[in-house]
């Protein structure tokens, strides 16, 4: 298939990155090392970042929106961050045995977010919100778990279920089957899984009742950036937190993307909720692999061994102590005052930025943003719910996606229903210079 006229800026500054892509793709599944860094025609390689800014194998200097997909929110190679990553390499990189610098990051934490009166360490995004689930059943005695439609809770069994949904499979809101999202899942898990639209309160109402006798825990991204970014409306996190109180359901906040992202205190801090438990991953650990989960104390020591049986939880690399130290001081710095009032501010300037330039090219679009996390749908309708942007023009957005890219701005995850990030070092330069782009590619877009 000829490329369009939008793909050709790319498709002749990637030169070198296809050839890798050609090379790559006979060794790794896709070419990549996670789906998601997949897109057509081929991917782009990294070769080192800095900053704002990622450089790849062609030497091209790309502003950076995707941020590791989230965890950059300081920039690429912090100066304090690498610093302190280093320190802690001279003195080990690896123990097997506990440090008393989990002390210190579980008391930073809790800084953060009160509602957390014990925490577990883990590794990645996936196993802090697939141990919670395990807890809280443990914790309830029931087996079922309930999440929302078009919600990304990792990559296990459980949380992989209605990520997507067909169309033929497309059920009412209140009354929609779990469905599996791709091959290999067993089809009793779904039988486990219960399923509610996010932002429409009578529906997850009625849903969360129904289930109550057999729900263990409601899990749920406080703002659903599965499926992009939707800010939750109406008081919607308030009432779940009335009712699964009242249901005797544990409430977990998957703040995996939003924890020390849209507040120090994440979601939860922003819309005043405290859940039962929360999970954090991405900005946890300043560019390194460090994830957990934490919440009430009586919840969390079903954890502890015991007579009689607990739960379990481990992990070789839990805590890892490089990790630990990058992640530290990545929480010390976004404690400071005025922080947030910058990191907000510097996306607003670019979500905000993004609806002018399109309303001056006569482009409809609705742009979602909390602060530094946003997304841009092709659309003349509000983007209130995951189903709401089925009707959003997933080309368009492609057209608007891969022209920047190959103008040299990467604006985030490269799918349509995912999202993209600001940091704390994005420039007003860096801003203006990404606008141009997307201005320019808003013109294409009008003239078809």
């Amino acid at each position: 298939m000829a490329p369009a006229n939008y793909e050709k800026a790319y498709l002749s500054r990637t030169r070198k990155s296809k050839a890798h892509f050609e090379m790559a793709r006979k060794l790794i599944p896709a070419g990549v090392e996670s789906n998601v860094r997949f897109f057509p025609p081929y991917p782009f390689y990294v070769q080192k970042a800095k900053g704002a800014y990622i450089y790849d194998l062609d030497g091209n200097r790309l502003i950076d929106y995707a941020l590791g997909y989230g965890p950059m929110i300081l920039g690429h190679n912090h100066p304090a961050v690498v610093r302190a990553a280093k320190e802690q390499i001279e003195r080990g990189t690896m123990y097997g045995a506990s440090t008393d610098l989990a002390v210190d990051y579980v008391k930073m934490v809790q800084r953060a977010l009160p509602s957390i009166e014990m925490f577990r360490f883990a590794n990645s995004g996936t196993e802090a919100t697939m141990h919670p689930l395990r807890v809280a059943r443990a914790f309830t005695g029931k087996e079922k778990i309930a999440k929302a439609e078009g919600s990304y809770h990792g990559g296990h069994d459980y949380a992989l279920q209605s990520v997507d949904i067909p169309r033929d499979k497309l059920k009412h809101s209140a009354h929609q089957p779990a469905v599996p999202y791709g091959k290999g899942i067993p089809r009793s898990i779904s039988d486990l899984v219960v399923i509610y639209p996010f932002n429409d309160w009578l529906a997850t109402e009625e849903v969360l009742t129904k289930n109550a006798d057999d729900l263990a825990a409601v899990i749920i991204e406080p703002i659903q950036a599965g499926g992009g970014c939707f800010a939750p409306r109406d008081g919607y996190l308030k009432r779940l937190r009335k009712l699964t109180r009242e249901l005797g359901i544990v409430l977990i906040f998957d703040e995996v993307l939003t924890g020390f992202r849209v507040a120090f205190g994440g979601a939860q801090e922003r819309y005043g909720v405290k859940p039962d438990m929360t999970s954090i991953a991405k900005i946890a650990g300043g560019g390194y692999q460090l994830a957990g989960f934490g919440g009430r104390k009586e919840i969390m020591e079903e954890i502890v061994p015991k007579e009689g049986g607990n739960v379990y939880h481990g992990g070789t690399y839990n805590a890892h102590p490089v990790s630990m130290a990058a992640g530290l001081e990545t929480l010390r710095i976004l404690s400071r005052p005025g922080v947030y009032r910058k990191i907000d501010s510097i996306g607003d300037s670019l979500f905000q930025g993004l609806r002018d330039a399109a309303e001056d090219a006569r482009v409809d679009v609705w742009v979602e943003n909390i602060g530094s996390l946003g997304q841009l749908y092709f659309t003349d309708k509000e983007m209130c719910t995951w189903r709401d942007a089925f009707d959003a023009d997933a080309e368009k957005w492609r057209h608007w996606f891969m022209y920047s890219l190959g103008k040299g701005v990467f604006f985030g995850v490269p799918h349509a229903d995912e999202h993209f990030f600001t940091s704390l070092v994005h420039s007003e330069e860096d801003i203006q210079e990404s606008l141009d782009i997307s201005s320019e590619a808003f013109r294409q877009i009008a003239h078809g």
